[in-house]
Parts: C-alpha cells; sequence; structure tokens
C-alpha cells in the first residue's frame, strides 16, 4: 500500500526542493514571507522621485499628438467653464430688482443664448477629453507593460529564482494598471483643477477682492488635512501593494507546485497560509479604502464653511450697495468651482499614492 512520506522539516524540504525550484521556502515563499528585501521593495519611496515622474512622462510624451489635443481641450473646456459663473450673474442683473425699467429682456435673452451655447460645447468637449484620455493611457500602457515584459524576460535566472512569480505578475499586470488609471484619470484632472484654480482666482479678484480673502481662509485647512490624511493612506495602501503581491504569489506557487503539495501532504498548511495572507489583505484593504473615502467629505465640509463665510460676507456689502446681487451670485459660483479643484487634486493624490 502506497504512503505518503513522512512531513519533512523546513530545512529538508528547502534541500529536497533545491534541484527543482527556487532558494525559497515551501513553494518557493521565503521564510512564509516573501524574499528577503520583498518588503522594502513596496514601502520604501522611490530613491529619485524626479526619475521617476520624467520616465513616466518619457512614456506619455511618446503620443504627442494626443497630449497637446488633450491639453489644448482641457484650457477650453476649462476657460469655458469660467465663463458661465460670469454670465449667470449678468442675467440675474439684466433681470433687476423687480423695479420698472429694470428689466432687460433683450439682455437676457442674449446672456441665456450665450449659456446655453457655453453647456452644449462644454459637454461636447468633455466628450471628447475622455476619449483622449483614454487613448492615451491604453498607449501608455501598452509601451509601458511591453518594455517591463521584455526587460523581465532578459532578466537573469538568478533573478526568477530569487523572486516570487507571483510578485513578478503583479509588477506587469497590477502596478501597471495603477499607472493606466492615473493617466487616464488622474492627470487629465490634475491639470483641469490647476487651470480652474488659477483663472478662478483671478476673476473672483476681479469682482471682489474682500470676499476673495474670505474664501482663501480655508486654503490653510485645506492643506493641513490633505497632508494630514494622505500621510495616514499611504501606509495602509502600500501594505495593501505588498500583500497583493504576497497573494499572487501563495496562488500561482500553489498551483503550479500542486505535486509537490500532495508528496509532503501540506494541502492543510497552504489553505491556511493563503487564508491568513487574504485575511489580511481583507482588514488593510477595508482600512485603505475608508480612509480614501474620507478624503472627499472632508475637504468638501472644509470648502462649505468657507462658503457659508462668503455668503455672510457677500450679502453685508450688497446691503451696503458695494455690489449687485448678479456679482454675489456669481461669486458663489465661483467658490463652488473654486472647491471643487481642490477637492479633486486631493481625491487624485490618493489615487496616485495607490
Amino acid at each position: 500500500m502506497n504512503r505518503r512520506p513522512d512531513k519533512p522539516s523546513d530545512k529538508e524540504m528547502l534541500r529536497n526542493m533545491a534541484n527543482n525550484r527556487a532558494p525559497h521556502g515551501p513553494m518557493g515563499r521565503p521564510g512564509r514571507g516573501g524574499p528577503p528585501g520583498m518588503a522594502r521593495i513596496y514601502s520604501e519611496k522611490p530613491k529619485n522621485m524626479g526619475a521617476t515622474v520624467k520616465k513616466l512622462f518619457s512614456y506619455i510624451g511618446k503620443s504627442r499628438k494626443l497630449v497637446f489635443g488633450l491639453i489644448a481641450v482641457m484650457l477650453v473646456t476649462t476657460l469655458l467653464s469660467l465663463a458661465s459663473p460670469y454670465l449667470l450673474g449678468r442675467a440675474i442683473d439684466f433681470i433687476g430688482t423687480g423695479k420698472p425699467g429694470t428689466f432687460d429682456l433683450k439682455g437676457l435673452l442674449i446672456t441665456l443664448g450665450a449659456m446655453a451655447a457655453v453647456y452644449l460645447v462644454t459637454s461636447l468637449l468633455t466628450y471628447f477629453q475622455g476619449i483622449w484620455a483614454a487613448k492615451l493611457s491604453q498607449k501608455t500602457v501598452f509601451t509601458m507593460r511591453g518594455d517591463l515584459f521584455s526587460k523581465v524576460a532578459k532578466l537573469p535566472l538568478r533573478f526568477i529564482d530569487t523572486h516570487p512569480h507571483g510578485d513578478i505578475m503583479s509588477r506587469i499586470t497590477n502596478d501597471v494598471e495603477n499607472v493606466s488609471n492615473a493617466v487616464s484619470q488622474s492627470l487629465a484632472s490634475l491639470i483641469s483643477s490647476v487651470i480652474t484654480l488659477v483663472g478662478t482666482l483671478i476673476i473672483m479678484f476681479s469682482l471682489s477682492w474682500l470676499m476673495t480673502l474670505v474664501a482663501l481662509i480655508s486654503i490653510p485647512l485645506t492643506v493641513l488635512a490633505s497632508a494630514g490624511m494622505s500621510k495616514l493612506m499611504r501606509k495602509y495602501f502600500i501594505r495593501q501593494q505588498r500583500l497583493l503581491g504576497e497573494l499572487n504569489t501563495a496562488i500561482e506557487e500553489s498551483v503550479t507546485g500542486y505535486r509537490t503539495v500532495v508528496a509532503y501532504n501540506r494541502e492543510d498548511r497552504e489553505v491556511e497560509d493563503f487564508g491568513r495572507v487574504n485575511d489580511e489583505l481583507r482588514k488593510t484593504g477595508i482600512l485603505a479604502n475608508i480612509f480614501g473615502s474620507i478624503m472627499g467629505p472632508m475637504m468638501n465640509v472644509i470648502g462649505n464653511l468657507g462658503f457659508l463665510a462668503v455668503s455672510v460676507v457677500g450679502g453685508w456689502l450688497a446691503l451696503d450697495q458695494a455690489i449687485t446681487i448678479g456679482v454675489i451670485a456669481s461669486f458663489i459660483q465661483y467658490v463652488k468651482q473654486f472647491n471643487r479643484p481642490i477637492n479633486e487634486i486631493a481625491n487624485q493624490y490618493t489615487t496616485l499614492i495607490t
């Protein structure tokens, strides 16, 4: 009657598997925790952030026509969005206060027509912006993934033997997919947000310098809150990526080494180890998503406090007839536009650090 061999020690398994598997622990996992230095791969920041960003933009720059077209569309879309609140204020002023002689029907109709045209063109440009951003993202990732696979294919055998296969697979698939999301969503949003911030600030100062200063009070609070939350989130997102690599490694090596698992009667041990990593990933993913989703609402609360302060000051100026009702309506819309890019930058930063 055939029977399975007695369960050897880890050292004996290492010796027995040395000729067939990498010099890791059982099933290629180094001592149940990934290869030495694997955690550092995920926890360390790039040694040269400038060089890393430059490398990313070198890939993006290979599609120059798409990049320039996307920037041009975003610029026009942003300028049109800046014109909308001004037209709204003008329309309110054309209506007047309801007193005889204060209602300008011709001016109102012209302004409403201009607003309709602005909204229509903005919608069309936003549609094309999404298409071009998706094309830029996929072209960039296509080139990056091909170069990465070519690099892995030319690496010495020692590197493949000393790094878990699942970790390498995760870098080519999951990590590159994160770059794709950053290019298609974060990059376009960041550029648009910066243009919107500058343009909105200029118009706000031209309408009322006092209300603008009041609106800017919320900026330091926003910066401090986003800096604190980003530091907290980064820890969990880094750990999530590391655990994802370990999980891929466990799956890949358990499946490819299934005969070895059965031969040494380690099915329960493999299930236990997989469950441990999977549970850690679940807990870390929950915390990462919780802290990541807090950023937006927190920015909204701070922005609403600034919005309230601006409304109070605007009402006081209107009572003194220093500004018109239309200016107040326009300014309130510009405050919303000013806060939105700040929130978007904070949210996109969350995406980038994942």
